[in-house]
């Protein structure tokens, strides 16, 4: 238990808020709180203690699982990220106990490891990054986003044709990410299998999984409809989100991180986004981590 003491004093806010959400809501429903530990039964206690050892928790989806119909149906979901995220989740939690990979975020094992560790944190990564780019209420491109577009592409609609193109033409498994690069660039990658592109250095700002689990319920062996109906999903908002660098304001002492400023007397340089701040930054007013900052624009 002080080892995973020590685990849990390292995640975000967010992350813990999971866990302990997780834990709270299976001890009412097995009774604990009027039982006691003692009288629970031993797979309860099981299921407790798996709970409370995880490093890496299943992410929870944005919305339900019958709210992506009829693009994406819910037996898809089920099995998509029902199970097939739920055992790359469970695989990484067993694999990294007692390695150098335990400590770290599933970006730092991305970028670090190799085998199966790397190919069960990059699919859960790439998974998770996946499925929060849905959306059942999909909104227009914004006019920042689509100028964005315009500038490395063409146009939205000349973006959204290389991108189909990309993915039709990813031989195999594997996934197509638009991503930009440190002097913000957007282009578009192909990655083949669990590749991520954390490892060439470029941010993630949208992904298509074209591995045939993501589609063949739906569409058996029909690629193209699935890509087709892909672009009713995309939560722009999300995209833009990502795209678009934000200041964050510190909620204890109000100090305003703004990315082109950077923080150069804490070692950030001018231009660097408030998501690629390392972990263990702090706030340089008042020496609160991240997780204290809000995003204000």
């Amino acid at each position: 238990m002080r080892h995973f003491g020590n685990l849990f004093k390292r995640l975000k806010f967010q992350e813990k808020e999971k866990i302990l959400k997780k834990i709270y809501y299976f001890c009412k429903k097995v009774n604990f709180f009027q039982k006691g530990i003692h009288r629970l039964e031993r797979n309860e206690k099981i299921t407790i203690l798996i709970i409370i050892t995880m490093i890496h928790p299943m992410p929870s989806l944005p919305y339900t699982a019958e709210a992506l119909a009829p693009y994406m149906s819910k037996e898809t979901l089920d099995f998509h990220y029902g199970k097939h995220l739920q055992t790359y989740v469970d695989n990484l939690n067993k694999l990294i106990p007692g390695t150098p990979y335990e400590k770290m975020s599933l970006e730092q094992i991305i970028r670090k490891a190799d085998g199966p560790v790397f190919n069960n944190a990059a699919q859960t990564w790439n998974h998770t990054f996946f499925f929060q780019t849905l959306t059942p209420k999909q909104t227009p491109v914004s006019p920042k986003l689509a100028e964005l577009l315009e500038k490395d592409f063409g146009s939205v609609e000349a973006f959204k044709e290389a991108f189909t193109k990309a993915a039709l033409g990813l031989f195999g498994s594997g996934w197509v990410w638009l991503v930009a690069d440190k002097q913000h660039k957007l282009s578009i990658v192909s990655t083949a299998n669990a590749g991520n592109p954390l490892t060439q250095d470029l941010k993630p700002i949208l992904v298509i999984d074209v591995w045939e689990h993501a589609y063949y319920i739906d569409y058996r062996n029909r690629r193209a409809a699935f890509i087709d109906a892909f672009w009713n999903l995309v939560d722009w908002e999300k995209v833009a989100e990502r795209c678009v660098m934000k200041r964050y304001e510190c909620t204890a002492c109000d100090y305003i991180y703004d990315p082109e400023k950077g923080s150069p007397e804490t070692g950030i340089a001018p231009g660097t986004p408030f998501e690629e701040i390392p972990e263990d930054w702090t706030c340089p007013i008042c020496g609160l981590y991240k997780d204290a900052f809000r995003a204000i624009d």
